[in-house]
C-alpha cells in the first residue's frame, strides 16, 4: 500500500466542496460568494503535487466558517443521517449472524454514509454488510490476538456510530482496552461528541475521547496533547474512512488498519482496487 497521489481531479471535487459548504453554511448570497471566494483561493494556492486533499479541506473550511458565522455548516445534514443510518444498522442487524467478520463488515458499511450522494441512493447501497475487495483480515486478527492492549477506533460520519457500535463491543469483550474517538469539533459531517450525544449512543460507546482537533482525517501536529499521548500509546488502531487514510497512510505504521469505502478514484488507484471498493488494510502492507 501508498500513500494517496493528488491528482487533477482532486480539484474538481474540492471545488465542489467548496460550493456545497458555503451552501449549506449559509443562505447569504453574499456571505456565499466571499466564502467561496477566500476559500478558492487558498485551494489554488495549496494545490500543489504533494498536497493530501483532505489538508487543503481544512484549510478552506475554517475560512467558510469564519466567513460566514456557522461554526457546523452540516449540522442538519448531520442530523439527517443519523436518523438513516440509526433505521439501516437496525435492519442489518436483524438479519446478520453476530460473528467477528461480520461485524467487522457491518463497520465498514456505515463508511457508504456520503453527503456528496442522495440520500436514496445511499439507502439502496446500505443493505447488506460490505463484501470486501481487499482485506487484511489473517494481520488485523493476528494483531488483535496478540493483545489485549489499547486500542483507539478513530470514527468518522456520523451516523457510523450505530455501524461500529457492535464491533466495539466485540473488542471489548476480546479485553482490549478501546477509545472511541471523534472529532474535536465540527468538521463537513464527521462525528463529534454533539453529535454522538445526539444519537443517544455515547453512553453505548464509552470511554470517548475527542481528538482535540476539528479537521478531516488526522493531521496530528494539530491534535491535543493528551490524544497525541494516547496515539503513542496506543497498541492498535484502527481508522475508519478515507480521510484518514489520505493523512495517515504515509507513516506506515504496522499498528494502523484503514476500514473504509474507496470513493474516489486516486484513493482507489492508490490501493489498486475499484471505484467503491470496500476496503479493510494494514499501513505499510
Amino acid at each position: 500500500m501508498s500513500a494517496m497521489s493528488i491528482r487533477q481531479e482532486c480539484y474538481t471535487c474540492l471545488t465542489k466542496l467548496i460550493e456545497q459548504t458555503a451552501a449549506q453554511a449559509t443562505a447569504d448570497p453574499a456571505l456565499q460568494a466571499a466564502a467561496r471566494f477566500q476559500a478558492q483561493a487558498i485551494l489554488a494556492a495549496a494545490f500543489t503535487p504533494q498536497a493530501i486533499p483532505a489538508v487543503i479541506a481544512n484549510r478552506f473550511h475554517r475560512v467558510i466558517k469564519e466567513v460566514t458565522g456557522n461554526p457546523d455548516p452540516f449540522r442538519a445534514r448531520k442530523q439527517r443521517e443519523t436518523e438513516l443510518a440509526r433505521h439501516l444498522a437496525a435492519r442489518l442487524l436483524d438479519r446478520q449472524p453476530n460473528e467477528p467478520a461480520n461485524l467487522v463488515a457491518l463497520a465498514a458499511t456505515g463508511n457508504a454514509l456520503d453527503f456528496f450522494r442522495p440520500e436514496a441512493d445511499i439507502s439502496r447501497d446500505m443493505v447488506a454488510p460490505a463484501v470486501f475487495v481487499r482485506a487484511d483480515l489473517d494481520a488485523w486478527w493476528s494483531r488483535l490476538q496478540g493483545g489485549p492492549g489499547l486500542l483507539l477506533y478513530l470514527a468518522d460520519n456520523a451516523g457510523e456510530q450505530f455501524f461500529d457500535l457492535p464491533l466495539v463491543h466485540l473488542l471489548r469483550d476480546m479485553a482490549w482496552q478501546v477509545y472511541y474517538v471523534v472529532k474535536g469539533g465540527p468538521i463537513q459531517n464527521d462525528l463529534t461528541r454533539e453529535d454522538l450525544t445526539f444519537s443517544g449512543v455515547a453512553a453505548d460507546l464509552a470511554p470517548v475521547v475527542d481528538t482535540g482537533a476539528e479537521t478531516v482525517g488526522l493531521e496530528l501536529e494539530l491534535t491535543s496533547p493528551e490524544f497525541q499521548r494516547l496515539f503513542r500509546q496506543a497498541d492498535l488502531i484502527l481508522a475508519k474512512g478515507m480521510g484518514h487514510y489520505e493523512t495517515l497512510a504515509h507513516l506506515s505504521d504496522s499498528r494502523l488498519f484503514f476500514l473504509f469505502q474507496a470513493k474516489c478514484a486516486p484513493v482507489a488507484a492508490s490501493l489498486t482496487v475499484p471505484l467503491w471498493s470496500f476496503v479493510l488494510c494494514q499501513s505499510g502492507r
